[in-house]
């Protein structure tokens, strides 16, 4: 059975969107966390279909020695039906190695158990990480950024403990996260528990939930005072004209679908589908148009501007050599940390501001 979400659907009330992301290849969910250097990120992305289920790949930017970030990618087979009925949830992905691990998931958590929390307020839940990094998210540190940074550098570590126990439901709430490049709402089931190690190791952890009987993608880990946050899901939709109609009526849209590294203006070859679709929309908008760069707040102010203008350059450099003629109308400029749209003060927040803008003159 081909586990699927229907697309992403209509406002429920103001701001607050339907829980419909779809499982369709492209499917890209950005994970980040903060760190003093900037936010580094993590990406799961939907390859293709394999045999019984998908193909998942996995990238990430994480802290390195002499706080240089470094490069982790894995693959994964996600079966079908473990995004139906698994309990184990596996966040923990290793490095250059194509992992199969049957009965867990790795977005987040199975249909079967959002249906049991929404329906009798619980369900048996398993969480595989690595024994020592769990042990230190939880100690008693300076402050949470420190913690949080362990937590994402270990995540790829080995070996791997299963945490066993129970989740309950505590709440339902939304969270901003960037869908296609628009600030949405999106609708969440909030459990938790204390989970326990064969050692007898215990720990507690808190997931929000997409509220989507389909895909319930984990937006939110909290262990101790660490916390993982989603902050872009990523997905194609057919027959996508929507970029060119907001650019046509707004003069400006954010591009959605652009991937760089930590403080990279080099795009990741993930961003091809979406630079496909910008190039024709830049080809069809009349006039003159402007590629606007613009960045967070952390770090520094001249690097930050100085990046900014170098990733648009670089989108403006990929549109031309999808469309040439683009070259006569097509600038590229870079603002830093100037022109923020969300506040610098969330994970959420600052990811909105790391954007590219096409905008009609």
């Amino acid at each position: 059975m081909i586990v699927r979400a229907a697309l992403f659907g209509l406002a429920l009330l103001p701001g607050v969107c339907t829980a419909g992301v779809p499982l369709v290849e492209g499917l890209t969910v950005t994970t980040a966390i903060a760190g003093p250097a900037g936010d580094y990120e993590s990406r799961k992305r939907l390859a293709g279909r394999e045999g019984d289920g998908w193909r998942l790949r996995y990238s990430a930017s994480v802290p390195g020695d002499a706080g240089r970030p470094r490069s982790i990618d894995s693959e994964r087979l996600l079966h079908d039906a473990d995004l139906l009925a698994a309990h184990t949830y596996r966040s923990r992905f290793e490095a250059d190695t194509d992992e199969d691990y049957p009965g867990t998931t790795a977005l987040g958590a199975s249909v079967q158990v959002l249906a049991e929390l929404k329906a009798a307020g619980k369900s048996r839940f398993a969480l595989v990480g690595e024994d020592h990094w769990m042990a230190d998210a939880l100690a008693a540190m300076p402050g949470a950024q420190e913690s949080a940074i362990g937590l994402a550098a270990a995540l790829m570590a080995n070996p791997g403990a299963s945490y066993k126990g129970e989740l309950a439901r505590r709440s339902a709430g939304t969270l901003s996260v960037l869908v296609n490049g628009q600030i949405s709402s999106l609708p969440v089931i909030v459990a938790g528990g204390r989970f326990t190690a064969k050692s007898g190791q215990t720990l507690d952890a808190e997931l929000s939930l997409l509220d989507d009987a389909n895909n319930p993608i984990t937006l939110q880990w909290r262990i101790g005072t660490a916390s993982l946050r989603v902050v872009r899901i990523d997905f194609p939709v057919p027959d996508n004209k929507q970029l060119g109609e907001t650019l046509k009526a707004k003069k400006r849209v954010t591009l959605p679908g652009l991937f760089f590294d930590f403080g990279s203006a080099m795009l990741k070859p993930e961003s091809a589908a979406a630079v496909r679709t910008i190039a024709e929309a830049a080809g069809e908008a009349p006039g003159t148009l402007t590629l606007e760069g613009h960045t967070d707040i952390v770090g520094d102010t001249a690097k930050n501007l100085a990046l900014s203008r170098a990733r648009a350059e670089s989108v403006r450099a990929a549109l031309i050599s999808i469309n040439p003629e683009l070259a006569a109308r097509l600038s590229a400029q870079g603002y830093g940390a100037t022109r923020p749209q969300a506040a610098n003060t969330t994970l959420e927040g600052r990811a909105q501001n790391r954007r590219v803008e096409l905008v009609a003159q």
